[in-house]
């Protein structure tokens, strides 16, 4: 085997650890359900096949990841909805919020032309 063989032979194996590393091991589970499950018809396959690969996209640290980063979205948002709400009802009960503006006009003194 010459060497320019040998090196392409070890990058290729570098690169295929370093996918196996990244990729999750869905596929061994998939391909066991199927094996078991070849009593079954071709379409309860398929659908387990495609539920599988659908849960590989996305690992479960990351969903949760994810979902929590939704749940802080959702209670800003609620958090802010209930802060306009909250001035909005100040403005119109009494004036607090018109001379808070005009406080603020001052102390940070904008030069308007």
């Amino acid at each position: 085997m010459s060497r320019k063989s040998r090196l392409k032979k070890k990058n290729k194996q570098k690169l295929q650890k370093r996918f196996e590393e990244v990729s999750p091991q869905v596929e061994d589970e998939v391909v066991d359900d199927l094996t078991v499950d070849s009593d079954q018809s071709n379409q309860v396959d398929k659908k387990k096949v495609v539920a599988a690969e659908s849960d590989s996209i996305i690992d479960t640290p990351t969903r949760k990841l994810i979902g929590r980063d939704v749940r802080m979205i959702l209670f800003t948002l609620v958090g802010l909805a209930i802060v306009l709400v909250a001035v909005k009802i100040l403005q119109q009960q009494s004036g607090y919020i018109d001379t808070f503006g005009n406080w603020l006009y001052k102390i940070t003194n904008i030069q308007t032309m």
